[in-house]
């Protein structure tokens, strides 16, 4: 995967997604 920049794009959004997720759910 380390040769896949798209996939490696993909896993950062959903990562960041998921930060997103966690802060709405403490804060929210």
């Amino acid at each position: 995967s380390a040769c896949h920049p798209f996939y490696t794009g993909q896993q950062k959004i959903v990562d960041t997604a998921g930060r997103i997720d966690k802060f709405r759910q403490r804060y929210g």
